[in-house]
């Protein structure tokens, strides 16, 4: 009967045991938590009290760097319609917030703005003497993208950049460039 008391004793003292260890390792888990909380909340309050001395380095943008309702992204502002207009209304629209119809500057841009439209809107490119212009004035590259169609205004599009006729009735998206504003 002795060996058969010994492991229920042994199996006990174990148990008990593992419960203690567990329970002291909760309290270290819990003391490392706290530590390294406290290291977060200290450095942090440096970097508040002891700012960077680059001047012109940002982590992130101040929130009101684009206006109420447009969307930040790679120093520009961007703003989706919910309307539609023609292209030239559009354009207008863009002008009365200092922003334009969107001029796409590289593949990055192309790719972003891509995800995030819907309904295939109009963008500030529009031909000028069989060649596709820009708002700002400079010609379409051709690395960037080709548009497809036999309009004269551009807009997005699933598969990329079509045109169309100016005279029809789109969503648009305006962008703000805001590296000139800092």
């Amino acid at each position: 009967m002795g060996s058969g008391g010994e492991p229920g004793d042994s199996a006990g003292r174990g148990t008990a045991h593992g419960a203690k260890g567990l329970f002291s390792n909760i309290w270290l888990w819990r003391a490392v938590a706290g530590v390294l909380t406290a290291a977060v909340i200290l450095i942090s309050c440096i970097q508040f009290v002891n700012p960077s001395p680059a001047k012109d380095f940002r982590v992130c943008p101040p929130l009101d760097l684009c206006p109420s309702g447009w969307l930040y992204f790679q120093r520009k502002c961007y703003y989706l319609s919910e309307s539609e207009a023609t292209w030239n209304s559009s354009q207008i629209n863009c002008s009365s917030h200092n922003a334009s119809l969107l001029v796409i500057e590289n593949h990055l841009e192309l790719s972003f703005i891509m995800k995030i439209t819907k309904q295939d809107p109009w963008i500030g490119l529009r031909k000028r003497n069989e060649e596709f212009f820009w708002v700002n004035g400079k010609a379409l590259e051709n690395e960037l993208f080709e548009v497809k169609g036999s309009g004269d205004c551009a807009y997005l599009e699933s598969k990329g950049v079509s045109a169309s006729g100016c005279y029809l009735t789109r969503k648009w998206v305006c962008s703000l460039n805001i590296n000139s504003e800092q």
